[in-house]
């Protein structure tokens, strides 16, 4: 056996250093190179390594290949060789929702539970002058409000929890938990910063994706992450970009649906119906399925009898009918009996399917998205429903002039709204983190039981704790045998001595 690194991420500026120490020669500092090599695996009999020597040794060559492999073959697979990280500064909340609504990519964001915001923004190109003073002005507002209750947050943490005051470490967790809460009068112009890891494959349909999007903040991004890379690996972004697609393959890029599609379905169900929007509702969480109750049980534990046995998955459905609820609960002990609650279940469990229909705010929307494996689909944010209201802002007696914060957004994002039909989006710069949105949520059981872990734990932000909550109720209310050890992990020994015993 023999195994060697092939290739790992280097600072952008160690590599400007190592093309500069280059006198002669083509400049191979791509990886490019490596897409090319590992096209080449499966036709050519050389060893991987001595591809990925000529590969380094003729760029123009690799690069050729890539698109006749990539492009003309039809074998994308070979761009999820080359990865690319980025900094990205300088962004609204709103528009990173934009870029992390792609799943296959990672993100790590800069938190606003552990940072003083100091009030920068980002301002839409698409409002006008006045329109630009009015959302300054909502924005000074909001922002005021953060500055004057977060050191009364932090004043109300400390009294609630005087174990905590003694050290340093703790201190900074209530000082994190103050400005968590306070951050949720604030707006989603609100300036984030992030790092943004992708391979070029999906680099490629991420920049098409933003490229195409309503709001020009999300545009400019697409085009800048487009620009940072195409000179490091032109052959793996030809669908990025429109004229270069037209150069390399010869015909124009059919993307209308990328540009149109949304519009289209929009207008063909605004044809279909007279919607009047719901005013003011709370947030609720409702697990809806076609399934009958225990049917996610049948799937998941006939699943494990038939993956694991002689027997076909008829037949293992006809064993667990046969099963009363003890015998299924008492399978599922024994086949989970040495899981920690680090590990995850067996991939069985991806045969039970959930759907959730939830309202929540966007300060819980920021961190649900996170959940890359499960398909959430979210409508606009909706000024009608209730704003989620910190339960620490109500007992500092900060309740009132929160809602005047938070109804002044609404006030203006009606008017941008009307202000601007063609381009509705625009208006949600002006709403805060407290104002919600509907959302549909579906993930196996497999990734639920990592959400749970994540999301009930005792250090989840209380906000998508008390949704996950609901949610896990819910299942285990439809899945009574696979849901045993559903729960967050601080909570998990206590858990496994319920169901297990001592």
């Amino acid at each position: 056996m023999k195994v060697n690194l092939a290739g790992y991420n280097l600072d952008s500026e160690v590599i400007s250093q190592l093309e500069n120490q280059e006198h002669h020669g083509e400049n191979n500092l791509t990886p490019e190179v490596i897409s090319a090599a590992y096209a080449r695996i499966s036709r050519d009999p050389r060893d991987v390594d001595e591809l990925r020597q000529i590969s380094r040794g003729a760029v123009d060559k690799a690069r050729s290949s890539n698109k006749t492999i990539v492009f003309g073959l039809g074998h994308h697979s070979v761009a999820e060789h080359a990865n690319f990280n980025y900094d990205i500064l300088g962004i609204s909340r709103l528009a990173i929702e934009a870029l992390e609504h792609h799943r296959l990519c990672s993100f790590t964001e800069k938190s606003q539970r552990y940072i003083t915001l100091d009030g920068d923004f980002v301002m839409p190109e698409e409002l006008s002058k006045n329109e630009q003073v009015q959302l300054t002005d909502l924005i000074k507002l909001q922002n005021n409000f953060y500055q004057e209750t977060f050191p009364k947050l932090f004043e109300y943490q400390k009294q609630q929890n005087p174990d905590l005051t003694k050290k340093k470490r703790s201190l900074n967790t209530l000082e994190g938990w103050a400005k968590e809460d306070a951050r949720y009068a604030l707006s989603l112009a609100t300036e984030a910063q992030l790092g943004f890891t992708a391979n070029a494959r999906n680099l490629e349909y991420v920049v098409l994706s933003l490229k195409n999007h309503d709001l020009a903040e999300v545009r400019e991004l697409g085009e800048k992450l487009y620009q940072e890379t195409k000179e490091i690996a032109p052959s793996l972004l030809i669908l990025a970009d429109e004229k270069e697609f037209e150069k390399a393959q010869g015909t124009t890029l059919d993307d209308k649906f990328m540009k149109e599609g949304k519009g289209d379905i929009r207008s063909a169900t605004n044809e279909l119906f007279s919607f009047s929007e719901p005013r003011h509702i709370q947030r609720g969480v409702d697990l809806k399925t076609t399934l009958q109750a225990g049917d996610i049980d049948k799937n998941i534990i006939s699943a494990l009898i038939a993956n694991n046995s002689n027997f076909s998955y008829d037949l293992a459905e006809q064993v667990y009918h046969n099963f009363k609820l003890t015998d299924k609960q008492d399978y599922l002990k024994s086949c989970l009996v040495s899981l920690g609650k680090y590990d995850a279940v067996p991939r069985e469990f991806e045969y039970g399917d959930l759907k959730f229909n939830t309202i929540m705010s966007a300060s819980c929307f920021a961190q649900i998205k996170r959940h890359r494996m499960a398909t959430i689909l979210s409508k606009f944010y909706n000024p009608n429903f209730d704003v989620v209201v910190p339960d620490s802002i109500t007992q500092i007696g900060q309740e009132e002039n929160f809602r005047k914060v938070t109804t002044e957004s609404a006030l203006l994002y009606n008017q941008l709204k009307n202000n601007h039909p063609e381009n509705p989006r625009v208006a949600e710069y002006a709403l805060t983190n407290a104002h919600q949105r509907e959302v549909m949520i579906k993930m196996n059981m497999r990734s639920f039981y990592h959400f749970s872990r994540l999301r009930e734990d005792a250090h989840a932000q209380w906000d998508i704790r008390n949704l996950a909550h609901e949610m896990i109720n819910l299942v285990r209310e439809f899945a009574p045998a696979t849901s045993i050890l559903l729960g967050g992990k601080s909570e998990y020994d206590e858990i496994k001595k319920r169901v297990y015993g001592k």
